[in-house]
This record gives structure tokens, C-alpha cells and sequence, in this order.
């Protein structure tokens, strides 16, 4: 297993046995540091092997701003075929609490497909979310 961290605010984790990279938010971010953070945790799975598996720790962000999500989904996302070589999986472990604050319309329902360059999908068990992250082929 090999680990970086980003400032104070991401904690990046690689399990080659499992195929997996854990990005874990350890604080509520400003924009900036969430572009930051999702650009650096995309280079950093570009040097484990591509890894397409990624579970995604949210449980101590807060909210994400709504121009932050259209950066995600417009930008973000569409590159990661191109970066990564196929498509990534993401599932997104948050709080209990979180699951109830979701009230965004606009957002599609999960489990959800982006495109033909990634699936998301959301937890509040890390052990499910990491169940349904082995269960996606590569």
C-alpha cells in the first residue's frame, strides 16, 4: 500500500491487492482545493497502474458548491478515459446525515453512468462501497 497527503485536506491510498485509490477528504475544502485535489488524485491513480477504482471518503466535507459538480460532470469526469485508459468507477462513501441533506434535483439517481467514461455510486458503509468497487470489471 502506498499513501500520500495533499496539504492538510486529502489523504490519497493506493491498494494494488484490491485495485482500488482511496482519496479521503479530511477537512471541509474551499473550490479551489477541491479542483486541486480531484486533479492531483487523478494524476496520482495515473501512477498506480491507471487504477479505475476509485473510493472517494466525503464524510467530513460538508457540501460541494453546485459550480463545483458542473466542473465535475462537464469537465472532470469526461477526462478520465483519456487520463486513465478505460472506464473508472467511483463510489463515494459519506455520512448517514449526508444522504438525507441530498436534495439537488438535477442530479441524476445512483448508481449512475456518466457517459461512456465512468460510473458513480454512493455509501454509507465503506465495506459495501468497496464491495461494489470489486464487483466492477476492468
Amino acid at each position: 500500500m502506498t499513501s500520500t497527503t495533499l496539504a492538510d485536506f486529502l489523504h490519497l491510498t493506493h491498494r494494488p491487492d484490491l485495485g482500488i485509490v482511496t482519496a479521503r477528504w479530511t477537512r471541509p475544502t474551499s473550490s479551489e482545493e477541491l479542483r486541486y485535489g480531484y486533479q492531483e488524485l487523478l494524476r496520482y491513480a495515473g501512477g498506480c497502474e491507471s487504477c479505475r477504482r476509485w473510493l472517494i471518503d466525503s464524510r467530513r466535507r460538508i457540501q460541494v458548491d453546485s459550480r463545483d459538480v458542473h466542473w465535475l460532470t462537464s469537465e472532470f469526469y469526461p477526462r478520465l478515459r483519456q487520463h486513465l485508459g478505460g472506464h473508472v468507477y467511483l463510489a463515494f462513501l459519506i455520512a448517514p446525515y449526508q444522504a438525507d441533506d441530498v436534495q439537488d434535483e438535477s442530479l441524476p439517481a445512483l448508481p449512475y453512468t456518466h457517459g461512456d467514461y465512468c460510473s458513480l455510486n454512493q455509501f454509507t458503509d465503506e465495506g459495501e462501497a468497496v464491495r461494489w468497487l470489486c464487483s466492477r470489471a476492468m
